[in-house]
C-alpha cells in the first residue's frame, strides 16, 4: 500500500489491528515502538514478532482515530484471553513522508475505580 495521507495511514491502521503484519506496508522500516506496559523502545520488527509470539492480538472494539498536526490517535478496546481482562489502547502514531516513525502505545486495564 502506498499511503498518500495521514487519513489514508490512520483507516490502515485500524486495519492493522486484525493482521499486525499489514504495519509493514506503511510504516517506516525504521520505526520505533513503545510500550507502556514495558516502558520500553523497540523496532517494529521487535514488536511484531511480539505479537507473533503472543499468538496475536484480541479482537478489538470501538477502534477509531483522530488526526493531529504531527499524525494521529488510535483508541480502542479488547479482551485479553486469558487472564480475561479488558483492556483499553490509546496509540500515539507520529507521520513523516507518508510513513509511520514513531508509534507510542498506553495500555490500561479495565477496572473498578470506586475502590
Amino acid at each position: 500500500m502506498t499511503a498518500k495521507t495521514t487519513e489514508d495511514l490512520a483507516r490502515h491502521w485500524l486495519r492493522a489491528l486484525e493482521d499486525v503484519d499489514l504495519f509493514y506496508e506503511f510504516c517506516d522500516p525504521g520505526c520505533r515502538v513503545w510500550h507502556s506496559a514495558d516502558n520500553a523502545w523497540m523496532s517494529l520488527d521487535d514488536a511484531i514478532r511480539a505479537v507473533h509470539d503472543r499468538g496475536g492480538l484480541p479482537e478489538f472494539t470501538g477502534s477509531r482515530y483522530t488526526l493531529t498536526e504531527t499524525g494521529f490517535v488510535v483508541q480502542t478496546s479488547g479482551r485479553l484471553e486469558p487472564p480475561g481482562v479488558t483492556v483499553h489502547l490509546v496509540q500515539i502514531a507520529t507521520v513523516e513522508n507518508g510513513r509511520v516513525v514513531r508509534a507510542e502505545e498506553y495500555i490500561g486495564p479495565e477496572m473498578d475505580i470506586a475502590v
